[in-house]
């Protein structure tokens, strides 16, 4: 059992979580062909896809999900708000087979449990997901604040994939517009590697070791920033990389990497 990282930024993002033999993709937010030549990195074809779950509806998160799910004929799953949306804005054309997620719902394998996420779409989500090994692990991007309904999707993980997307200071004194900065800071808008940092102390409280962050903006955060806010902030609360806890910052565009879930 492995976590594959194929994309993760503004630009696309979509990852895989399963084995060789298969598994589920979390978004589809990059072009057919680079989602199958990012699968081809670990020995993966889109027949090994036995769904794709949506986060929402922007386009870094469904760019390739109509041409790639109706070409191999992978089920689609999100939110009653996502899928409407995406049906509706014709990002879907429902060849696919298409779900409503209300509650737990098994595929490939797995038991997923979509938890609401407090972002700017229609119905966002993120996803708390038992494997058949018994690890768990949440995917969770896109996100103003960590709500209390956030919290209890990702606590007790035992992997945990969370946005830190942007550096207050850049942002603020970086080039977009205000209008596009007030939106980025909002309680409806992106994870800073502030508010990341704090949660993962919750996070490392409540016994999970692993965590990879994900969403990093291009224009408002570097990685060795974000992984230096966090590590330096739970070295404050004594809590110790390599020893309490495993950090993983996820590249932009897949280099083949996998984590181990085992």
């Amino acid at each position: 059992m492995f976590f594959y990282n194929l994309c993760s930024s503004s630009r696309g993002n979509s990852s895989f979580l399963g084995d060789l033999n298969g598994g589920i993709l979390f978004d589809a937010g990059i072009g057919p062909r680079s989602l199958t030549k990012a699968l081809g990195l670990v020995g993966l074809c889109p027949e090994k896809i036995r769904a794709i779950f949506v986060s929402h509806e922007h386009s870094d998160h469904v760019q390739g999900l109509e041409a790639f799910s109706s070409r191999y004929g992978i089920p689609v799953y999100g939110s009653r708000g996502t899928i409407e949306a995406l049906l509706n804005r014709r990002l879907l054309s429902g060849k696919q087979p298409v779900f409503e997620l209300d509650g737990p719902v098994e595929a490939g394998g797995f038991l997923i449990t979509p938890f609401a996420t407090p972002h700017d779409a229609v119905q966002s989500v993120g996803f708390h997901t038992d494997c058949p090994n018994g690890r768990s692990v949440a995917v969770c991007t896109d996100l103003g604040h960590p709500s209390e309904t956030v919290m209890q999707g990702i606590l007790g993980c035992d992997f945990v994939m969370l946005e830190s997307n942007y550096d207050r200071k850049m942002l603020l004194n970086g080039p977009y517009p205000p209008f596009l900065k007030q939106r980025v800071n909002s309680r409806s808008g992106h994870l800073s590697n502030d508010q990341c940092a704090q949660t993962l102390e919750q996070l490392v409280l409540s016994g999970a070791t692993r965590f990879a962050l994900a969403h990093l903006s291009e224009e408002n955060n570097r990685p060795e920033l974000a992984r230096a806010h966090s590590v330096e902030y739970l070295a404050r609360r004594g809590m110790r990389e390599g020893c309490d806890y495993r950090l993983d910052v996820l590249p932009r565009t897949t280099e083949g990497g996998r984590i181990d879930l085992s």
